[in-house]
């Protein structure tokens, strides 16, 4: 039995395992480019963002179909299990046939090296996705201290493997042996780690493994609108990088790479943690609206107080940041800065979305999804021309902006949400990191460590206290809501 205390536990053990594993990234990520020049990162990258841009054909939103129809999930396993392996092949085979393709049509511009990493890539993902209906079961269950706990191990192994093959020399292929940044997910050692860590905590039984056309068809047609909203987010969130290399350049793609990595850490340490959770909590209580409103607003709510200030502290001490990774970086700080808008918006869209599907209104997310791929097609390569990569970075936030107002109003069919008690009081805490954040300018020590620890502390107190004041109440509220939760003292959260 699902009960509240395990919910809940569930969750803390997901932020805890999670901020661990993702510091212990960002620390292990800082030295291998600190090993590694921009040049080495050019053709993996690209092979990257070509794979990932493909792999999207395979998306059929079946990890959340099993959630959303999770009270009937012992006549549909097999089927989903074999669904997913045939449209996961078909799409790697589709995937190794256009990258070649594009090697043997545009040599200039796509290498071998760049087709073996896609190839080697495809190959990884099949394997990965075998294990989706078991992530997907345990997920069902709750049992997020487990993921999480595999993720953490998973991701220090193949980063620790990739720092040792670049020392060693092994340039290109330290890269696809253990990752770097978020992309460790997509290395040898990750794949084999957690797919095989995943299979054995969750199993399926040959006897489970039958196949049937009425749930297949019950499925895809669930996943449809996912897929169509999915490969239109993995075309808004790729695009720019493609545009990056072919209009501005191979040494600018990992200038704008880094700079996005920098920019997604808020999103990569809060939203991406708890959007594993919410989904399947919002998909527990997507026939309950009040509910659902609650807590949909407690999650956007906390979403929202830890990233943006991460995001803000980011963008103001984007040079301290980048001179940590090494000289050779130092062209990512203005592109983190015009980055700034698509930092602050980024977590907010992916618990949105996320609520969205849990509900089944993906043909509705797809339709926002769809708005925002449109100013993309259009503003992102024309920006590219005048500004650079500068340019693509402005054009981000706007397609970001393009996607919160449709959330905004999509949203409203399924949820209650008062967005000024969301928004005021961090609104006016980060108006006053800002405002510190500028007038530690006077004061700079001009060195890099140095500047980035005090000013990160100065505007990180002036944001808890100006959030403290405000909602001091609601603070000991909901502490106090939670101690009685986790005693088992209340029966529902």
């Amino acid at each position: 039995m699902i009960t509240p205390q395990k919910m809940f536990k569930g969750f803390f053990y997901t932020l805890g395992t999670g901020y661990a594993a993702r510091l212990c990234s960002v620390g292990l990520t800082v030295l291998i480019k600190r090993q590694l020049e921009p040049s080495v990162f050019a053709d993996v990258f690209l092979g990257v963002t070509v794979f990932t841009m493909l792999s999207s054909l395979r998306e059929f939103g079946l990890v959340h179909a099993l959630l959303h129809f999770q009270d009937r999930v012992e006549e549909f396993v097999g089927t989903h299990f074999v669904l997913n392996a045939c449209i996961t092949l078909l799409s790697c085979l589709l995937t190794s046939g256009v990258v070649l393709a594009l090697t043997l049509l545009f040599p200039a511009d796509f290498s071998w090296t760049f087709a073996q990493v896609a190839w080697v890539l495809a190959a990884l993902h099949f394997v990965r996705q075998l294990t989706l209906t078991s992530e997907a079961l345990l997920r069902m269950d709750f049992e997020f201290g487990r993921l999480s706990l595999l993720h953490g191990l998973g991701t220090l192994l193949a980063l620790s493997s990739a720092l040792l093959a670049a020392r060693a020399g092994w340039e290109e292929w330290s890269l696809i042996l253990g990752g770097w940044t978020t992309y460790s997910v997509l290395s040898v050692v990750y794949v084999l780690f957690f797919s095989t860590a995943t299979w054995c905590s969750r199993p399926l039984h040959r006897a489970s493994l039958h196949f049937d056309w009425v749930w297949a068809r019950r499925l895809l047609g669930y996943g449809v609108w996912i897929w169509i909203g999915w490969v239109l987010q993995i075309f808004i969130w790729w695009y720019d990088k493609l545009v990056v290399r072919l209009v501005v350049g191979d040494t600018a793609l990992a200038l704008y790479e880094t700079a996005w990595w920098l920019v997604q850490i808020p999103t990569a340490i809060i939203a991406h943690i708890i959007l594993n959770y919410s989904g399947a909590l919002y998909s527990r209580y997507q026939h309950e609206r009040e509910r659902l409103g609650e807590l949909f607003s407690k999650m956007i709510s906390l979403v929202l107080r830890v990233s943006a200030p991460v995001s803000l502290i980011l963008i103001f001490n984007a040079r301290e940041v980048t001179a940590l990774l090494g000289g050779q970086w130092a062209g990512s700080a203005r592109i983190v800065v015009w980055l700034a808008a698509y930092a602050l918006l980024r977590p907010l869209l992916s618990d949105g979305f996320s609520l969205l599907w849990a509900v089944g209104a993906t043909r509705r997310s797809a339709c926002i999804v769809g708005m925002q791929g449109v100013v993309a097609l259009f503003a992102v390569p024309a920006l590219a021309v005048l500004w650079g990569a500068e340019g693509v970075a402005y054009s981000m936030g706007a397609v970001a902006g393009v996607g919160f107002l449709g959330l905004y109003v999509g949203l409203r069919a399924y949820v209650r949400v008062n967005w000024f008690k969301v928004l005021a009081a961090p609104a006016v805490g980060l108006l006053a990191a800002a405002v510190c954040g500028w007038s530690y300018a006077r004061w700079a020590l001009d060195y890099a460590v140095g500047d980035f620890v005090l000013r990160s502390g100065i505007m990180a107190l002036a944001y808890g206290v100006v959030l403290g004041i405000l909602e001091r109440r609601t603070i000991v509220e909901e502490l106090g809501h939670l101690r009685r939760i986790m005693r088992g003292s209340e029966e529902e959260e």
